[in-house]
């Protein structure tokens, strides 16, 4: 009964943790919505990788490594490069001719957006903590006892089946919202993702500075 309840309440956890609107599912979207299923759930796909790669090692014990300010800069740093190059592609490619044209690109193609979603999360390192809070939560409200690897692993596979659930039904739903737009409507849609994505990079790169001014003083 320990083992179910941890499963369940694991996965809720993961799936609300995958609600909040940020980089990730705005590349979710832009795949989605122009008919490329496949590349949005490879991004579902690098995403959900990132972050249980973060998870185990918020669990087997070498979190205090991401605390080093210089580390966590760079991170941010790297994560704002990454949605500014996004962010400008995808105003390029607006229009729907060009997100046709795009099958010839590399980063409209299944291994390419698996690398995209894994990049845009693997930038985000504060998930460690998040990871631990949770589990944290876990074993004080009685699911699991103490920690026992068992535990950790169940609860980390289990919240993120509940991250993916929620990222691959978004793009399922966005699918299908997309064969009901214009053209003209995906277009101007685009457009707004992308210049979120670049407004989203300018965060990344404050919390970067921020990190490097807290270091220096």
């Amino acid at each position: 009964m320990r083992f179910v309840l941890l499963i369940i309440v694991s996965y809720i956890i993961g799936f609300f943790t995958a609600i909040p609107i940020g980089a990730t599912q705005v590349e979710i979207a832009k795949r989605s919505m122009s008919g490329y299923i496949k590349e949005a759930l490879m991004v579902v796909a690098g995403s959900v990788t990132s972050d249980l790669m973060y998870g185990f090692i918020a669990m087997f014990g070498i979190a205090p490594f991401l605390k080093d300010e210089k580390v966590e800069a760079f991170f941010w740093f790297i994560g704002g490069i990454i949605l500014i190059v996004l962010g400008i592609f995808t105003l390029i490619y607006s229009d729907k001719r060009g997100y046709n044209n795009t099958e010839k690109t590399m980063l409209f193609k299944a291994h390419t957006s698996l690398l995209v979603g894994f990049s845009l999360a693997v930038t985000n390192p504060p998930i460690i903590f998040w990871w631990l809070f949770c589990f944290e939560f876990i074993k004080s409200v009685g699911i699991v006892p103490n920690f026992e690897p068992v535990y950790a692993v169940i609860f980390l596979l289990s919240a993120g089946a509940g991250i993916a659930s929620y990222l691959s039904g978004l793009a399922l739903f966005l699918r299908k919202i997309g064969k009901k737009i214009s053209y003209e409507t995906e277009g101007k849609i685009n457009k707004i993702m992308g210049a979120l994505l670049i407004i989203l990079s300018f965060y990344f790169l404050f919390k970067s500075v921020e990190a490097l001014f807290k270091f220096y003083t």
